[in-house]
Formats: C-alpha cells, structure tokens, sequence
C-alpha cells in the first residue's frame, strides 16, 4: 500500500501537506488539496487508524485560551488553524476546547485560567497570554502534570512556543519602504501604541530598518486613536510633501477613512493582514503588508501539543518562528 511520504514525493510536496488534505484542511489551496486526492484516489491509499498504536490512548483534552483581538480576522485565523488540528487528530481521542478572551482585558484572562485548572481535568493549555508574568507564576506548580505551549505571544523561555518574530516583519516592512522611496523624500510614521501582541514591535523594526536610509522620518508621531490619527495625517500632508505613510496600529480603519486626496501618490507598506487590508491592497491604496501565517500557528499549536501528549515528544523551549509573507496586488489570493 502506498504512505503518505510516497505521495508526498511524487507530487513535490511536504508529507504535512498530503496528511493535511487527506483529512481535509482548508489550510491549503484547493487545487493542492485536489491534485493530492486524485492520486490517493487512483493510488488505493487507504487510511489505516486501527492498525496504529495511537489509536487506543486514553483520551486528551486541550484547553486553548486565545484572544479576541480587534481584528476578528486574527482571531477567526487561530481557531480555524486550532480546530483544523482537533479535527485532523480527533480520531486518536484528542480534543481541543477554544475560548476566546478580549485583547483589553488579561484579568478576565486569568480568571479563566483558575477556574479550567480548578474544575477541569486537561492534559494541556495552548495559550496566547495577556499577562505573561501572572499566567507563568499560576501555570508554574503544574508544569509536570500539565503541558503548556505559548501562541503569539511568548510566556516564558521555558516554554515552547509558536509565532512570528514582530521585530523581523516590522523590519522587512521599512525594508519594502526603504526601496519605494527615494533619498530625502519623507516618510510619515504614526505610532498608535502597543497592542499586547505585535504593534509595538512592528513600529521598532520598521524605524530601526528606514533609518538606515536617507529617507527623511516625520516621526514617530503619536497617532492617539483613529480619529486623531485620521486628523493628524491631513494637517501633516497638507503643509509637507509626504510620500509614504507607515502606521502600526489600526491602519486600516484609518487608511479607509482619509480622504482619497490625502492618499494620492503615497506609497503605503503595513504590516498583519485582515479582509479590510485585502481591499486596500486590490484598490491600490495599500502597495504591501508583511504578515505571519496565522491560521499555521493555530493548526502547528494543536500539532506540536498532540506529539507531546500522544508521542511523548519534546520540545522544551523550542520556538518555532512561523514563516512572513510580502503580499502585494500582484499575489493576492480572494
């Protein structure tokens, strides 16, 4: 009978990848997912589950905290990425309850975090935490029992953990910058705080990366929210010739608001991904976003934590740095 591997290299592709469309992941393209089944079909690949020692383990379950961010599109990414996992692997009696905590509020985070440790018996927390410090000191007494990865946002070096490096994307955002603008053209940067998750370290990677250049920076200025955000980069592009524009927080809903006029001729590079953004990039306002794949983390989380529990795998403080995309217009997907 042909394996997984076996197809894997005849098409050219990753044996993850044949698992995956093998038990239907919609984290791959379909005409990947299409050409795989095909094969398997013609092939007589049949999936063997009883015959696997896996099979018969005592049940786990996972709880995954995560956050609700304002980007709902980062939010619906990690649970598709999580759930995609849980399903692929529920065969083997493993499963993952999600819950989502608003991005504002760590306390409530925590909270939660005490009542699933008090009344639930898990195997492993998968977790994007609020408050890093707090969440550790809690988690702490019950590292030998319980098996923790962090998502997102790092807890601690003695946990794995699986993210992008925000740093690194904010830089190769002031890299695409630095070769849309010329020597001494101005570059207007809006600094709108610090999101808990990426924010503040996008806007230290970019200005570190565009000072490097003879860009001329206007900023950081403080953005103060949309609205102000909005009204500062009016009074600014009305009295300087300002000819890129970068924001690090809420650059869409600002980018949608600004007048038409204000945007004309500005090369704009952001860093994350939404649909909002997507619109921007295919309306021509947006030239490019340097983003992470979110819906990997989530899937490669619930993975990662179904190694540990059923193959015994270790991966101490292993960080795995997921992979950043460039999207411009011209390789736009939906």
């Amino acid at each position: 009978m042909i394996t997984q591997k076996e197809i894997a290299e005849k098409l050219g592709v990753s044996r993850t990848t044949v698992a995956r469309a093998i038990n239907g992941s919609s984290l791959i393209k379909d005409e990947t997912k299409k050409k795989i089944l095909n094969l398997v079909k013609e092939m007589n690949y049949e999936k063997n589950l009883i015959g696997s020692s896996l099979a018969g383990r005592k049940s786990k379950l996972v709880s995954a905290l995560m956050i609700k961010s304002k980007n709902e599109f980062y939010t619906q990414e990690i649970v598709r990425g999580l759930e995609n996992a849980a399903k692929e692997y529920g065969a083997y009696n493993y499963r993952i309850e999600i819950e989502t905590t608003d991005i504002d509020d760590p306390e409530s985070q925590i909270l939660r975090l005490k009542e699933i440790l008090d009344t639930k018996d898990i195997d492993g927390i998968i977790i994007t935490p609020l408050d890093n410090i707090k969440t550790y000191e809690i988690l702490k007494p019950y590292l030998k029992r319980i098996k923790i990865i962090s998502v997102g946002i790092k807890l601690h070096d003695e946990i794995p953990h699986i993210g992008p490096d925000h740093k690194k994307q904010g830089k190769i955002a002031g890299a695409i910058m630095s070769s849309l603008l010329r020597d001494n053209e101005k570059l207007l940067v809006l600094n709108n705080g610090d999101d808990r998750i990426s924010s503040k370290n996008y806007l230290e990677g970019f200005v570190e990366r565009v000072s490097q250049t003879d860009i001329k920076l206007q900023g950081p200025l403080i953005g103060n929210g949309i609205d102000k955000s909005i009204e500062l980069i009016s009074d600014v592009c009305s009295r300087d010739d300002i000819k890129g524009i970068y924001i690090n927080r809420y650059a869409q809903e600002i980018l949608e608001k600004l007048p038409k006029k204000i945007l004309k001729n500005k090369k704009i590079v952001t860093n994350g991904i939404s649909k909002n953004l997507k619109r921007l990039l295919k309306k021509g306002i947006v030239t490019a976003t340097v983003m992470e794949e979110i819906a990997t983390e989530g899937y490669d989380a619930g993975k990662k934590m179904f190694d540990i529990l059923y193959r015994d795998k270790s991966y101490e403080a292993e960080w795995e740095v997921s992979k950043s995309h460039i999207l411009f217009l011209e390789n736009l997907e939906g």
